[in-house]
């Protein structure tokens, strides 16, 4: 019933106290309440005593490991963000680096694609302001607002600086691609986020209807999410059985093992990993390896083999508040709920502590953590000419050709063909405008066929061709996949 108060003790013992003997907890609730005071006095632009407690709370959480911190709600409100399907913004995933802040991913058809923002490249500056040592998190609440309103961004892409201005706007999150080649499915599912795993299962309906049998599954980046989305995802891959198990350090929460139902078809998988590999994505490349359902290929995993809980926290004057009522000193919404049933109102919630509660492992029992999953076939990760990731492009139909002015993901697929082999200078856009019509041309002309500047069949032929090459020459995992998959009926 106390043990909050006794973890709260415990870190205020390893970081500063110095003697070996024995405190009481009640010295250290003082001294605690001294050292804000302290701070919010000498501290030279001034603090109140709500903005001392926050720093104190940030500075206490995120020195335990860099996956726990804590954050007010405005943070957190940019944190679900994150991982919701839509919002207003520009269409990147951001993650924290030592020179700024990296974007990830680019999403398809957004804001920040349309500008010509690309992945790698290092924000460094938001309107002006300076983001070296900001949390990603705080970063990208910076960067959303009202649609229709600008941002101006400050970009290093290797030894260039670059500035944007961007225009905010819907962004639709979409975390699963497939397509269906020579009876192979693809899929790649980018995060697990907020709606991933019914993303999944529309993919795995059409899968059916085509009688796949055979997946490649790539994770290469893909950094984790939801539990509960992975799990999900899980659940339609592998035989009756168990996904993972969460293993609580605290006696307050009960150890918990997922379970697939068996219910869905049975399949052969391949699962593309990297280093980016992490957290819940290990967590499905587990459960697919363990199911004997698919083996692994590419690098070693990150080895994220930790869990997170959210707790949000009451400020000080709701703490007081209930502990009257009740006579309890708990800190944490979860606790007063599950404990007393008491739902504390928005004002009353100073924030929310994301700390590392446990282990997951895998249905053998594997701990992964600082280890990673380490594939059976091994290959090297791949390179994208010219920015391009080639696993991504969807070969062309051979129905019906594509016309000057025609804004389709047709014309996307072949522009990114051109820019992948040189053709193309332009950033793909859907639109087949006259630089793409330049590009085709030149194209045409090299490959010997007749020069229209149309993509008709036999252009499409070509540009696959090219397109199957380029992915031999460039993405070792990837053709690896497709090769022993193929020893397989």
């Amino acid at each position: 019933m106390r043990k909050l108060k006794a973890f709260v003790s415990i870190v205020l013992v390893v970081c500063i106290i110095y003697a070996a003997a024995p405190v009481a907890s009640a010295v250290y609730d003082s001294y605690l309440g001294s050292m804000l005071e302290f701070m919010t006095e000498m501290y030279y632009k001034g603090l109140t005593d709500e903005e001392g407690l926050i720093t104190a709370l940030k500075g206490m959480f995120s020195g335990l490991d860099e996956y726990s911190g804590f954050y007010d709600r405005e943070e957190m409100a940019a944190w679900y963000t994150n991982l919701d399907n839509s919002y207003v913004g520009i269409g990147a995933v951001l993650e924290n680096h030592k020179d700024g802040i990296r974007i990830v991913e680019v999403f398809a058809d957004s804001p920040a694609e349309k500008a010509g923002l690309k992945p790698n490249d290092i924000i460094t500056a938001v309107d002006g302001k300076n983001v070296a040592g900001m949390d990603s998190t705080t970063v990208a609440a910076m960067i959303r607002g009202e649609e229709g309103t600008t941002v101006k961004l400050a970009i290093m892409r290797g030894d260039s600086r670059l500035d944007f201005s961007i225009v905010r706007g819907t962004v639709i999150r979409r975390t699963v691609y497939y397509r269906i080649e020579d009876k192979t499915g693809y899929i790649k599912i980018s995060s697990f986020s907020d709606g991933t795993s019914d993303e999944f299962s529309d993919v795995m309906d059409v899968m059916d209807k085509n009688g796949i049998k055979k997946i490649i599954l790539d994770l290469r980046g893909n950094s984790g999410g939801y539990v509960d989305e992975a799990v999900a995802v899980a659940n339609e891959l592998i035989p009756k059985g168990v996904i993972t198990r969460l293993d609580y350090k605290s006696e307050l929460f009960n150890d918990h093992t997922y379970y697939a139902d068996g219910k869905h078809p049975e399949y052969l998988i391949a699962v593309l990993v990297d280093e980016g590999t992490a957290s819940a994505s290990e967590i499905l490349a587990g459960a697919i390896e363990d199911s004997g359902t698919g083996f692994l290929v590419g690098q070693k995993t990150f080895g994220k083999g930790i869990f997170q809980s959210m707790f949000p926290v009451l400020t000080p004057e709701a703490y007081y508040k209930y502990k009257l009522l009740y006579g309890d000193s708990y800190v944490s919404q979860i606790e007063w709920l599950g404990y007393y049933g008491v739902m504390a109102s928005e004002d009353e919630i100073l924030g929310t502590v994301k700390i590392t509660t446990g282990y997951y492992l895998t249905p053998k029992g594997r701990n992964i953590h600082e280890k990673g999953l380490t594939p059976s076939v091994t290959a090297d990760n791949p390179t994208h000419p010219n920015g391009i990731v080639l696993s991504e492009i969807t070969p062309l139909s051979g129905t019906g050709a594509i016309r000057p002015d025609a804004y389709n993901d047709e014309v996307y697929d072949a522009e990114r063909i051109l820019v992948a082999s040189g053709y193309l200078k332009a950033v793909p856009d859907r639109l087949f405008d006259k630089d793409t019509v330049d590009a085709v041309k030149k194209y045409q002309a090299d490959m010997k066929i007749p020069v229209t500047g149309t993509i008709d069949a036999r252009t499409k032929e070509k540009l696959n061709s090219t397109l199957y090459e380029l992915r031999n020459k460039n993405d070792e995992q990837y053709a690896k996949a497709v090769e022993f998959l193929g020893l397989f009926r």
